[in-house]
């Protein structure tokens, strides 16, 4: 055989080869140590969206093509660790319809793939695969009210020299799972909004509503309409009692009233000589 016919191929056969290696494809496994959480004796929705669900991160390196499938593993993670968090943990089709669902819910988490990233050993002049998970959590509350949104980040890290190694890539993956899941499970019950919504979940909220008595709505027309309130006035003291007076004819004004004349007081006589009395015997 010629070399200008080997040649060629050898060339075909190795872009083969290249092509056949050129692609890693890998999915993610479950793998959560459990938890050292006190579990909250509450009720709540998780809604994992079809994207979420379904998610592959695709990209090229190098030449390389990479497939990471990572959603199937995420929805059976979280799962396992909400279940240790929460008493019970309901799937939830729509989380801004959670206020239909009874018995009522306490809260509802959204969790989003926000960016996944990772270093070859190529791109640190090394001998590791470096990964990044950063996850969107978005908090509603049991009325289907958006509340909040959580961002957490996991970190991974697994030595490896070829950038299309598969396994050390997988790992590294599978650590930054599990380091954003811890986080997830000591962080979380320490926010405030979640606080506020596990002390005062909406299923007391709606009890005490119903409990309380309900005042009748009065209309705004009638608000503006209605007077205000008299008090009464403090009665003068009586006076007293006159002598019934005589009907005036109607216009005539009746004459004033004079007072009453006090009898005279008569003036004692003034002191003079004795006068001896007359008569017989004088």
């Amino acid at each position: 055989m010629k070399i200008e016919t080997i040649r060629p191929l050898i060339a075909a056969t190795a872009l083969a080869l290249a092509t056949a290696c050129g692609a890693t494809r890998l999915s993610t496994e479950s793998q959560l140590p459990p938890p050292l959480v006190d579990r909250a004796p509450a009720r709540v929705g998780v809604y994992y969206s079809k994207e979420f669900r379904e998610y592959v991160h695709k990209e090229t390196r190098g030449q390389v093509d990479y497939e990471v499938t990572l959603g199937p593993a995420h929805v059976t993670n979280l799962d396992w660790l909400l279940k240790a968090m929460f008493q019970e943990v309901v799937p939830v089709e729509d989380p801004t319809r959670a206020g239909e669902l009874r018995p009522p819910l306490a809260m509802v988490l959204e969790p989003r793939f926000a960016e996944y990233s990772f270093l070859t050993p190529k791109d640190i002049a090394g001998e590791a695969f470096i990964v990044t998970i950063r996850y969107l959590l978005t908090v509603y509350d049991g009325n289907g009210g958006r509340v909040d949104s959580i961002t957490y980040t996991g970190y991974g890290r697994e030595s490896g020299r070829s950038i299309s190694s598969r396994e050390p890539l997988q790992v590294a993956t599978q650590r930054a799972m599990r380091d954003a899941g811890a986080k997830v499970a000591v962080e979380l019950p320490q926010q405030e909004a979640i606080r506020l919504l596990l002390r005062h979940p909406f299923a007391e909220r709606e009890q005490a509503q119903a409990q309380s008595p309900a005042l009748p709505a009065v209309p705004a027309a009638q608000q503006s309409q209605a007077p205000a309130a008299i008090q009464p006035s403090p009665q003068p003291p009586s006076a007293p009692e006159l002598a019934p007076q005589q009907d005036s004819p109607p216009g005539k004004p009746l004459p004033p009233q004079e007072p009453p004349k006090q009898p005279p007081v008569s003036e004692p006589l003034p002191h003079g000589p004795t006068v001896p009395a007359s008569g017989p015997g004088a």
